[in-house]
């Protein structure tokens, strides 16, 4: 980096001789003497006299002219100076990640590390697509159509009505906003089988009709890994997820409106849930459970979790809440609450404890014990209030994380039992 020779060279005499010396060009009878060059724009960068970017140097290689006239990461002019993780310049002239697909213009697809996606390692899925290789200028319109090209990454688009079976399949879908698979026929929606490696963003998964037919299953004999983050699970005729061995990681999740219940392991498996709402599940008639049935193995975790107000039938083996059969397993730090079903108005059953979590059948069906912002009416909201009481707000220990917003944990002293983590 050159240093500043300017005009400080000159004697404090003649800069009162001449009044006050600005250097703007490079007239090399400007400021005689001030460096070899007689230029009056090699200067310290650092210092804010950059008038290009030659003059600037990693990390700050881009110069903010006409601007600060500074040496910054970025600028709009110059946002291409963002890449691999960080690929968004912003206000601030930083590089940072990107949190939406809009900000990615070249593929229209932001990944979960933050990078934009190269659109050759994308298949595109959307309403109205007659493309067959699912590409971003000819997209599919089958989620199935954009497995078969064994791209990492897909990317859908609207409502896509599509049942698909993933048999040793390693990728990752992507989701616009309102994004929905879902299908006008019977059967499961989405099949896991094998050794999958499956994560699913933003997604509505919804609507599996027939029988007691689920929106997502991990099926028998599977060895395969599935994340769901931030996907709605919602309105199957059977349970909203079925797991039968494998490993699935569910949060920052709403599973809602499944007739079967909410998730149901019907084997051993390693499950982790965290920030996830489970809420209106199951019915009064042919439901064994309402909001989760869970067989954890060593290395689960079901944690920050509301289940609220769902239900099951009279049996008495039957419960509204949670079923949990680990004897050395603790669901910590969840809110259980105003679950109906089984014999008695109990919350959860099983050999598991739970920790720090609240739980409590309510006294009717519209009591808010909680203070959730609107649990009696729809659209239903069961974030907190400043007004909830301190068995949930601050209750739940120490802790790290977002919660189901993304709201850093904790924001008090201690974390908020639940989904939500209340910010003041």
């Amino acid at each position: 980096m050159k240093t500043i020779k300017l005009c400080s060279l000159l004697s404090t005499a003649a800069l009162l001789s001449f009044g006050l010396v600005a250097c703007k060009n490079d007239n090399p009878n400007y400021c005689e003497g001030a460096n070899a060059n007689n230029n009056c724009a090699e200067v310290d960068a650092t210092v804010g006299g950059c008038t290009s970017s030659a003059e600037c140097a990693a990390p700050t290689a881009v110069c903010d002219v006409g601007g600060t006239n500074t040496c910054v990461a970025c600028t709009p002019a110059e946002a291409e100076a963002c890449t691999g993780t960080t690929p968004v310049c912003g206000s601030d002239n930083a590089c940072q990640a990107c949190t939406t697909h809009a900000e990615c213009s070249a593929s229209d697809v932001c990944l979960p590390t933050g990078a934009c996606a190269d659109a050759t390692t994308v298949a595109y899925v959307a309403p109205g697509g007659s493309g067959t290789t699912c590409t971003q200028a000819a997209p599919c319109n089958k989620l199935g159509a954009a497995l078969l090209t064994d791209r990492p990454y897909v990317k859908m688009t609207g409502t896509i009505n599509d049942q698909v079976t993933l048999t040793n399949k390693t990728v990752t879908v992507l989701a616009d906003p309102g994004a929905v698979l879902t299908d006008t026929t019977t059967g499961i929606l989405m099949r896991v089988e094998g050794a999958s490696q499956v994560s699913i963003y933003d997604l509505t998964i919804q609507e599996a009709l027939g029988g007691t037919n689920a929106g997502l299953s991990l099926q028998p004999g599977n060895t395969s890994t599935v994340r769901l983050e931030r996907v709605m699970v919602s309105g199957h005729a059977g349970a909203g997820i079925t797991m039968s061995g494998g490993t699935l990681t569910v949060t920052r999740s709403t599973l809602t409106q499944n007739q079967g219940g909410g998730l149901d392991m019907t084997a051993l498996g390693v499950v982790t849930l965290t920030n996830n709402v489970v809420h209106h599940n199951g019915n009064n008639v042919t439901a064994e459970f309402g909001g989760l049935r869970l067989r954890p193995m060593a290395g689960s975790k079901v944690e920050f979790n509301t289940v609220v107000d769902n239900l099951a039938n009279t049996d008495t083996l039957s419960i509204g809440g949670v079923s949990c059969t680990g004897a050395t397993f603790v669901a910590d730090g969840n809110v259980i609450f105003r679950n109906q079903g089984g014999a008695t108005t109990e919350q959860a059953t099983g050999s598991c404890t739970y920790g720090t979590s609240f739980k409590a059948a309510g006294i009717s069906t519209t009591d808010n014990t909680p203070m959730f912002v609107k649990p009696n009416m729809q659209p239903y909201d069961y974030h907190l209030t400043a007004a909830s009481p301190t068995t949930i707000l601050n209750a739940g220990g120490a802790c790290t994380g977002v919660d189901l917003d993304g709201d850093a944990r904790p924001q008090g002293g201690a974390c908020d039992l639940g989904a939500d983590e209340l910010v003041p």
